[in-house]
């Protein structure tokens, strides 16, 4: 049990630092300096130096403010996704103590992986929330954030033989969902550079958006009616479409007569068709990134996600209320 206790506090310690590396530092040096917690390699105590938890608190201080303004947030997690792995790799060698280089170099590794996962959960999920249009999600998501690391922290120091089940089903959890979380995080890269770039040019607001590929057009003469005229056609994210993955990148067609994706799966194209006389209503609805299309009908309902700038060149036949 004892080797499980000792997994249990490098492996939470390390979990952790993914989300809020200052926060955990900070943590684990106020609880050694007041002797809140026994049994931890000596090692350590270099993290109860008043000089290191004053600097761990200022850095805390600078994030907790940062981290809830959308946008510089993406920015700080962009940052920190070198630093947030180092720093799980440097607790978890630090709690190793006077191990062989040869456990030193593993704790490095597994100390690594595991802030690397939960930082790119922390990132993926922080952009998934801003594409919300609504601005308290993301501050509260940020105090959970704060809370979280706190008591997490400090139950890897107090329990280490639970959180070392707990840390292995979150870990297993996050490694579950990554491609997801992939996508989520490509998408809401892609969406932030085309909003820097259409920033800096007008094109999008000027004529409709034209974008086809020589595949999709191809693929697209297979489906289409005879006389289907085609009114839109660009980059789009899939959110919910039945049988496309959540964040794919598709291509999307709007004509007068369906609305039509084209997506990649096990290296084949494939599409999605839902036809305009079973949609009962199309909206869009705005977001600070990407805009979101949806189409419903009487069995189910069509989000695509569109670039904030390319939105205004949607065709008013499906989105009267477009101001385009």
């Amino acid at each position: 049990m004892e080797i499980i206790a000792k997994l249990g506090s490098l492996l939470g310690l390390s979990f952790i630092c993914g989300v809020n590396l200052y926060a955990t530092v900070a943590v684990v040096g106020l609880c050694l300096k007041h002797g809140l917690v026994q049994g931890l390699p000596p090692e350590l105590s270099v993290l109860a130096n008043d000089a290191v938890i004053f600097v761990a608190l200022f850095l805390y201080i600078v994030e907790f403010v940062i981290d809830k303004i959308p946008g510089l947030d993406t920015l700080w997690d962009t940052l920190h996704t070198v630093i947030r792995p180092l720093g799980g790799a440097l607790i978890a060698v630090l709690q190793v103590g006077e191990g062989s280089p040869a456990l030193e170099v593993i704790a490095i590794m597994i100390g690594a992986s595991l802030a690397s996962a939960a930082h790119l959960t922390k990132a993926g999920t922080r952009i998934l929330v801003q594409l919300s249009p609504e601005p308290f999600s993301n501050m509260a998501l940020s105090f959970g954030e704060d809370i979280f690391t706190v008591v997490y922290g400090y139950l890897a120091l107090a329990y280490p033989r639970w959180m070392f089940f707990i840390t292995l089903a979150l870990t297993a959890a996050v490694v579950l969902f990554l491609p997801l979380l992939f996508r989520a995080v490509s998408m809401g890269v892609r969406a932030l550079g085309h909003r820097l770039f259409s920033a800096f040019g007008g094109r999008w607001s000027e004529k409709p958006e034209m974008e086809l590929t020589c595949a999709v057009d191809s693929a697209f003469e297979n489906v289409r009616e005879d006389g289907e005229g085609i009114l839109w056609a660009g980059k789009a994210f899939a959110f919910r479409i039945p049988g496309v993955p959540r964040y794919a990148p598709v291509r999307m067609i709007l004509s007068d007569r369906a609305v039509t994706v084209f997506f990649h799966r096990f290296f084949q194209m494939r599409h999605r068709r839902l036809n305009r006389a079973e949609v009962t209503r199309a909206a869009l609805y705005p977001g600070k990134l990407v805009a979101v299309c949806a189409f419903h009908n009487a069995g189910t309902r069509w989000t695509v996600g569109v670039y904030r700038a390319v939105a205004r060149t949607l065709p008013a036949l499906w989105f009267p209320r477009n101001t385009s």
